[in-house]
């Protein structure tokens, strides 16, 4: 088994031999790889606190899943397995309405940047060339509806944050990316920063060097007629991000106007 990976990070691509099964704990979810002759089998135990910081491994190839991880077996036949495979992090399938624990209001005119962490999925892929095997979230939140209507608007998920204002008090999570939202302010009210949307979707997933997981960040204005410009996406990560490399690209090409929808409305009642 390739165990040649930096300390703290588990994505990456490794080798397991025909008998054998891996384990990992990504926060809350522990999962099994096993491959089989003809075969792959992936099962996975998802417990229930998002915040779960644990990153465990066993590559000795002698793991065991328990009773009830077999009951979520999934397995791929295939004559041509190989002993190839590779863990790679997604952004989300779906945009994310993260609300802040405690709201709080930024004054006019003023810039101020939000350090938001969210949950990543997990892609299993195997044999060589790589093909797609399984694909999880490492925590599922819970489903939401974002829109002026039920008639106008997306399904999203929705997660609550303590939306840092120091990077440095944001912990590094195995299983959530770090974001960094610059909300500007160029009305002349205070502006209650109640919830944001992130595109997840339209998103990609870099490495930092200490193995957390981070996206590209990400610019709102707020104007002084109260309407919000498009979403500005940068190329890659902040700079005070360190080196990073990217490891998965969106899932959906973004447009100007996805990304206006994705963040109208917002005024109403808040970010």
């Amino acid at each position: 088994m390739n165990t040649d990976h930096a300390s703290g990070t588990w994505y990456g691509e490794y080798e397991l031999a025909v008998g054998k099964t891996a384990y990992w704990r990504l926060g809350p979810l522990r999962f099994w790889l096993s491959h089989e002759e003809k075969e792959w089998r992936f099962c996975s135990l998802a417990d229930t606190d998002p915040l779960d910081p644990r990153l465990e491994e066993d590559l000795s190839g002698t793991a065991e899943p328990p009773d009830e991880a077999l009951e979520t077996a999934v397995r791929l036949g295939s004559d041509r397995t190989g002993d190839h495979f590779e863990l790679l992090p997604m952004p989300a399938d779906r945009p994310v309405v993260v609300r802040p624990v405690t709201p709080f209001l930024l004054p006019p005119e003023e810039d101020l940047t939000l350090y938001i962490s969210t949950m990543a999925w997990l892609r299993v892929s195997v044999g060589r060339p790589l093909r797609e095997f399984v694909e999880v979230p490492l925590y599922r939140p819970s489903d939401t509806w974002f829109g002026a209507s039920t008639g106008d608007g997306e399904m999203c998920y929705s997660l609550q944050t303590s939306a840092r204002l120091y990077l440095e008090r944001l912990p590094i999570r195995p299983h959530r990316a770090i974001s960094a939202l610059r909300v500007r302010n160029r009305s002349a009210v205070n502006l209650p920063i109640e919830r944001v949307v992130l595109p997840l979707p339209h998103m990609s997933l870099y490495a930092g060097d200490r193995g957390e997981l981070w996206t590209e960040e990400v610019t709102l204005e707020h104007t002084q007629d109260g309407q919000e410009a498009p979403l500005i996406l940068s190329r890659t990560t902040p700079s005070y991000a360190g080196i990073t490399h990217k490891l998965s690209g969106p899932r959906q090409k973004s447009d100007r106007g996805l990304l206006t929808r994705a963040f109208g409305g917002l005024r109403r009642g808040g970010f």
